[in-house]
């Protein structure tokens, strides 16, 4: 298996290693099981839904801007191709 290295601050670290399920849990295995779900489609309100499952000690934009988001979301998400546009 191949492995990377990644740089955390300390407070990074120590929220991920607080979020480990059992002791033994590896911090490789607490960011995928976070990381389930999260895909390039996400919506921000859903993000932000996802977020404050996981803390109640989080800022949290205005509707409007998570209207925002979901708006430059769905622009990006056009079809590129006129062909697959009409699928």
């Amino acid at each position: 298996m191949a492995y990377k290295t990644i740089t955390l601050n300390v407070e990074a670290y120590d929220t991920l290693r607080g979020l480990r399920s059992q002791p033994k849990e590896s911090l490789s295995q607490v960011v995928l099981r976070l990381a389930q779900g999260f895909t390039r489609s996400t919506s921000g309100s859903a993000l932000v839904d996802k977020l404050f499952a996981y803390s109640s000690d989080l800022w949290l934009p205005s509707d409007s801007e998570l209207d925002r988001l979901d708006e430059i979301q769905g622009q990006q998400r056009a079809p590129r191709c006129k062909t697959l546009g009409a699928l």
